[in-house]
């Protein structure tokens, strides 16, 4: 895979709410084969009739991605085990101490964690406090015997959806990602958002485990996968063995 091309990729996005569906459109749109799992099949019929609030631009994709053989929905959390990444998308409410309540992402964390094959890439963008990538995928991950950066990729890419903006669409906004390892030799991140030609190291300060990305940028493409990070030597390692 290179220049952000996800042409060919499986893509799982877990949890089809404001963020994941406009993030799962984006990604088919782009040339991937996107397989939307949710847990509420209420959710699932609403987006299978295109009775979900998106803007314009999105219902179009919807449409077109619903007519096609790349977008497939379900409730069946095993589902992850056919993609090549997986992108994690589930709300983080707060709670009554201004907290966010992990309930959710946990759960959907260790469903990910039980069917992650290796040779994936598992992005988390839930909004939630630091050390969460590392308590809730990687630690599981090891305990399965799955090393990060050995046998699966994972990160942290904090989703950045403005709901009903038209001018920032998953297309358009760029994201940071952060590898949970800094220690990790350099490797493409799984993140999808394209970066932006200005891209660099973020200001603040980010404890060991959160390194900001600090790579070159290029520059930016139509694709919603990123383009500043460098190429595996063979476009294998991007993707599990079939």
């Amino acid at each position: 895979m290179s220049n952000g091309d996800v042409t060919g990729l499986t893509v799982a996005v877990v949890g089809l709410g404001y963020v994941g569906l406009p993030t799962a459109l984006a990604l088919s749109d782009a040339g991937a084969t996107v397989v939307g799992i949710d847990s509420s099949p209420a959710r699932l019929r609403a987006i299978a009739r295109g009775a979900v609030d998106l803007l314009p631009l999105h219902h179009a994709q919807l449409a077109c991605a619903s007519a096609g053989d790349r977008f497939r929905l379900t409730p069946d959390p095993t589902a992850v085990r056919s993609a090549d990444a997986v992108v994690i998308c589930v709300p983080t409410p707060v709670d009554a101490r201004r907290e966010p309540d992990l309930t959710v992402l946990a759960a959907a964390c260790a469903s990910v964690v039980e069917h992650a094959v290796p040779g994936q890439l598992i992005v988390l963008t839930s909004t939630s406090y630091v050390g969460t990538t590392r308590d809730l995928l990687v630690e599981p991950l090891r305990a399965r015997g799955l090393i990060v950066d050995e046998d699966v990729y994972v990160a942290f890419a904090p989703e950045r959806i403005d709901p009903g903006n038209e001018h920032h669409t998953p297309e358009r906004t760029p994201a940071w990602s952060a590898e949970p390892d800094r220690t990790a030799p350099a490797r493409p991140p799984p993140c999808w958002h394209r970066p932006p030609p200005w891209s660099a190291p973020s200001p603040t300060p980010r404890p060991p485990r959160w390194p900001s990305s600090g790579r070159t940028p290029t520059a930016p493409s139509t694709s919603p996968w990123p383009t500043n990070w460098p190429t595996p030597a063979t476009p294998s390692a991007w993707r599990r063995s079939r």
